[in-house]
């Protein structure tokens, strides 16, 4: 397995860690609801991030912009209730996996990758759905 994927699953242990924890208020004096909504923030701003690619021969504006959307709206999140920050997180994913299937037809990229967003896509969805039943 490649370095890229490896990292890319890995990913989702702080999500399932914090989810799993969430059920106490605090663990080592994290509140582990926030830590959740706080590790997802980053993971999104950090996938948006790498839509900002720099081609001297393609429009990037466009690009640029979208990306400083989904990470405004990620930093927004760290400041509202948690149910809402939830579902706007939960949706701003599927959003940003979408504009990158766009993104990624144009710029040809693997379709390992794009199997690997789908399902981390998915599977950072669910578990965005799960921490929403369990918390409120």
């Amino acid at each position: 397995m490649k370095t890229w994927k490896i990292l890319g699953y890995m990913g989702l242990i702080p999500f399932v860690a914090c989810l799993y924890l969430s059920e106490r208020e605090m663990v080592w004096g994290i509140a582990l609801k926030s830590a959740f909504i706080a590790y997802s923030a980053i993971i999104l701003s950090f996938i948006a991030g790498t839509i900002w690619r720099v081609d001297r021969q393609l429009q990037q504006s466009h690009q640029q912009i979208v990306s400083n959307i989904f990470s405004i709206t990620a930093f927004a999140c760290l400041l509202i209730r948690h149910d809402i920050a939830l579902g706007i997180l939960a949706t701003s994913y599927l959003l940003l996996f979408l504009y990158e299937i766009r993104f990624v037809k144009q710029s040809k990229l693997k379709i390992d990758y794009i199997i690997m967003r789908f399902r981390l896509t998915l599977a950072v969805i669910l578990l965005h759905i799960v921490a929403l039943i369990l918390w409120s």
